[in-house]
């Protein structure tokens, strides 16, 4: 599955997340890193549309307000968290699956088996640099 309905904290559903995405960071590990300037959450973005996950962008389609996303780093990758309407929906991504960000715009993009996954987002030219800088820093 590419992505997972986050609203109603089920233990099941996280457990399958952290499977794809990689275990959740320990808390003492986030908040030094934090400290040393790479925080475990990424600045917000607004998610433009979703490419290689029809289901969601089909829930995003007839939104006429903006649709934020934003990202959590894992042991092993990253999880992405956008909202529609009332849902909050969770993609896992693993850096092994070729996990890229674009240098112009804002795609990050993954290759899961045959499938590939853009999300393409957009902000201010600034927080475009914060997240891209975040990103580069949270792959290393």
């Amino acid at each position: 599955m590419m992505f997972w309905n986050v609203t109603y904290n089920d233990p099941n559903r996280w457990k399958a997340i952290f499977e794809v995405g990689g275990a959740r960071l320990p808390w003492w590990r986030g908040v030094r890193e934090t400290l040393e300037g790479l925080p475990v959450g990424s600045p917000k973005l607004d998610l433009i549309h979703v490419q290689g996950i029809d289901d969601l962008q089909t829930l995003r389609q007839d939104l006429s307000e903006r649709t934020s996303i934003n990202f959590s780093r894992t042991s092993a990758g990253l999880i992405a968290y956008t909202k529609v309407r009332l849902e909050v929906y969770a993609i896992p991504m693993r850096w092994s699956e070729e996990l890229t960000c674009s240098r112009e715009g804002v795609v990050v993009q993954f290759q899961r088996g045959a499938e590939s996954v853009q999300l393409h987002m957009k902000a201010s030219a600034s927080a475009e640099a914060k997240f891209r800088a975040w990103f580069e820093r949270a792959g290393q």
